[in-house]
């Protein structure tokens, strides 16, 4: 399996209520296939992680690519469908908020992240994440390439 979590960006909000959607397929002959929920169901924890990384990627451009986000807690996360192999997800993630909790530049922040198969919800979670900048070491140059 390739760990990338986004195939693409397809769209980016900022300002105002900052915002982005993400389109995602696990392909069917990825590893992640050969779980214990069979060849044909994408495992809920790849949902999770793909909500983690769009909320990830939102929180990385709003904060000027210059501080990177981890993942702090899921505090809460709900499966409401299962996801077959190949069907096109789309992920949202909209940020709740960011407060700063050190003088480094440290913040906390919150989104609220869905995934859909067309119209239907199949996962929602609200996340939190820590983010922090890496001394000597270009965060933005390196960049998440979607």
């Amino acid at each position: 399996m390739r760990y990338r979590f986004v195939d693409e960006i397809v769209s980016l909000a900022l300002d105002g209520a900052p915002r982005i959607e993400v389109a995602k397929r696990f392909d069917p002959g990825d590893d992640v296939f050969s779980g214990p929920q069979g060849p044909e169901r994408v495992p809920e924890s790849m949902l999770l992680e793909l909500m983690a990384m769009t909320g990830g990627h939102l929180l990385f451009r709003h904060l000027g690519e210059r501080r990177l986000p981890l993942l702090l807690k899921v505090p809460e996360c709900r499966f409401e469908d299962s996801v077959s192999a190949g069907e096109p997800l789309r992920a949202v993630a909209a940020l709740c908020g960011v407060s700063s909790v050190a003088d480094d530049g440290t913040s906390v922040a919150e989104a609220e992240t869905q995934v859909y198969v067309e119209t239907r919800r199949v996962a929602h979670a609200r996340i939190m994440y820590v983010c922090v900048s890496v001394p000597g070491i270009g965060v933005a140059a390196r960049g998440a390439r979607v």
